[in-house]
């Protein structure tokens, strides 16, 4: 776990650093990276790639700017969308505004209140507990011309041949890019068990199969509103997989 501190004064930096050592101790967290910074700057430089692990606790004013905080929290937030953003500041007015810097925190802890080591060990017993039933990603590796591309299993609707070449796939993702993997379906079949071959021109990621028509043969993902065919010869296959699974499935 990686705690930043943006704070830029150093009696209450330290204090946050002990009661975060108070708190590791308490919650038998075993591994705990406590990384304090009085500005800014040097906190953007040092972002980590982003991960449920990662933990920062904001200080609102910064070198006499009052909103520095907020705007930096807004800065992590478009890098992490898994991090954890925690406020601790006077500025308990600001409390409103942070919902307008769309920073999603999970605590706003007021320094003038005495309850901040009790507000503090709570939002880490919730981001432990979060930790602990986060799905792990599974990551695979694929193929490029630029070289070696690491694509999220979640992020993967469907793998097709590539029309202009043989030795390559077109990878289609839920955002609905298309990128060119140096592959063949076989080969990605190969390495990949995880995917399936629903159709000759057609590996799919199973898992985000929603809905299967018996009678045109055909798929969808979940949001995507797209029929996909899948081959009859397949079809015992394909829900033996989806059984396995346990996805949630509307059969027409």
């Amino acid at each position: 776990m990686n705690v930043f501190i943006l704070e830029d004064k150093w009696i209450e930096q330290r204090y946050l650093e002990q009661t975060l050592r108070k708190i590791q101790t308490e919650l038998k967290i075993s591994k705990m990276n406590i990384l304090p910074f009085t500005d800014v700057d040097s906190l953007m430089d040092e972002l980590p790639e982003p991960s449920t692990g990662n933990v920062y606790l904001l200080d609102i004013e910064i070198a006499g700017n009052k909103k520095a905080g907020l705007q930096v929290s807004q800065q992590i937030r478009q890098h992490d969308a898994f991090a954890t953003i925690i406020f601790i500041t006077v500025h308990d007015e600001f409390l409103p505004t942070t919902y307008k810097f769309k920073s999603e925190a999970l605590d706003f802890i007021a320094k003038d209140h005495d309850n901040i080591v009790a507000k503090l060990k709570d939002d880490f017993v919730f981001i432990i507990k979060k930790q602990h039933q986060q799905q792990p990603v599974q990551w695979l590796t694929l193929k490029t011309s630029a070289g070696y591309l690491k694509e999220d299993l979640g992020n993967i609707y469907y793998f097709e041949p590539n029309p202009t070449n043989s030795h390559q796939s077109l990878l289609h993702t839920i955002d609905n890019q298309v990128l060119t993997i140096n592959v063949t379906l076989n080969e990605l079949e190969n390495e990949f068990p995880v995917l399936f071959r629903a159709h000759r021109h057609y590996l799919i990621n199973p898992l985000k199969v929603i809905s299967v028509n018996l009678k045109h043969h055909t798929l969808r993902f979940k949001g995507n509103d797209q029929d996909y065919p899948f081959s009859r010869l397949r079809t015992k296959h394909l829900f033996a997989r989806l059984k396995e699974l346990e996805s949630p499935l509307k059969i027409i």
